[in-house]
């Protein structure tokens, strides 16, 4: 049964006032399996009032992760200009309007199974803000007055999938000395920022490094591509879990090219980019050591010319199927879902590309 015949039928229920007996005398697993497949917005705003059973099942935490997983490749993209943020369907390229920004505070730095950070910056003082839209719960960060934000790009937030943690990390100057520093927050009853100096890069000016990309949080790991693609193809991981960095390398094919990295639901993968190329995915397969592994090559069906003679820029990889790119056509940015087994694609055109941060997102029940 389709995902919205379902909802369509639990709608009816709970707006009819209907005995709620039969649907909670429905054994446990019978009951899962339907919530799974319901999207998280509408179990937010309506499994409680279906059933009492419906909505304790939907709350636990057991089952909010599992819908999560099962809702992965379900995501948006979330577009961002400086007066507005659109939502983007990253399968069938649906453009939507969003209230995100008059909801919420400031602007966003970064989404991690649902939860997204934002930032507002009040003269010399950066302010951050955590919240589910989904749930609308919304947190104020404590501040950290001592020191300077270098870039909002030097900011993130990241869920780790064994403890639960929510975790923020951002980069600061300290204004009296001039060091820079790694600072850390976990989400919880007695938030404060604890300083990882000894995991700061080692460079005379962090700054250079990190300031011009966006990082790209994926399982508690946040990640940072060096600004110099071709000249220096590293990367800069933290380990939120264990709060550890990494100088990583990317692999070696991609040496001397233009390259990206991707998330892949829970991985993250390594992309080669660029015009009339044959792509190539290599997954992160141990953090650790630095392995990557080739897990797919693709090449662009001929009859396809957009893909074929254009600037493309991987965004991200549903279920090994469906490969979302950016297309840069003169001033206008084409977004691209192009499914590799069938050679066929959809397109989406957004005008005035260097004015949009695009951060991906999905929907979750999460909370902190």
């Amino acid at each position: 049964m389709a995902q919205s015949r379902i909802s369509a039928i639990v709608s009816s229920c709970s707006e009819s006032g209907e005995d709620s007996s039969s649907l909670d005398s429905l054994p446990n697993d019978v009951v899962v399996g339907i919530l799974l497949r319901l999207p998280a917005q509408f179990l937010h705003n309506s499994a409680s009032n279906v059933s009492r059973k419906w909505g304790e099942i939907s709350e636990s935490q057991c089952f909010i992760n599992s819908h999560l997983l099962t809702h992965l490749s379900e995501c948006e993209f979330l577009i961002q200009d400086t007066n507005k943020v659109q939502s983007i369907n990253a399968r069938d390229l649906k453009l939507e309007e969003t209230d995100l920004g008059t909801k919420f505070h400031g602007r966003i730095s970064g989404s991690s199974d649902g939860v997204l950070l934002f930032n507002k910056s009040s003269g010399s003082v950066m302010d951050f803000y955590v919240a589910n839209p989904v749930t609308m719960q919304i947190l104020k960060l404590p501040s950290l007055k001592s020191t300077c934000m270098i870039s909002s790009h030097c900011s993130n937030i990241s869920r780790v999938s064994s403890t639960g943690e929510i975790k923020v990390i951002r980069l600061g100057r300290d204004a009296l000395i001039g060091m820079y520093n790694w600072y850390v927050l976990t989400l919880g009853k007695e938030m404060h920022w604890r300083k990882i100096s000894n995991n700061a890069p080692k460079l005379c000016d962090p700054a250079s490094y990190l300031s011009f990309v966006q990082s790209l949080s994926v399982n508690g790991v946040v990640y940072w591509t060096n600004s110099s693609w071709i000249t220096d193809p590293s990367v800069f991981a933290m380990d939120l879990c264990h709060e550890t960095a990494y100088h990583l390398k990317v692999p070696g094919e991609c040496h001397g090219q233009y390259w990206t990295l991707v998330q892949m639901g829970k991985e993250i993968c390594c992309m080669n980019c660029g015009k009339d190329v044959e792509m190539k995915v290599w997954k992160l397969n141990d953090l650790h050591i630095n392995e990557w592994i080739l897990i797919k090559s693709i090449r662009f069906s001929s009859e396809i010319s957009l893909l074929r003679g254009n600037f493309c820029v991987p965004l991200t990889w549903l279920d090994l199927e469906v490969l979302v790119l950016s297309v840069y056509v003169g001033a206008r940015n084409v977004v691209v879902a192009y499914n590799v087994n069938k050679g066929e694609c959809r397109m989406l055109k957004i005008d005035d590309v260097a004015r949009h941060t695009i951060f991906l997102h999905t929907n979750s029940l999460i909370r902190f």
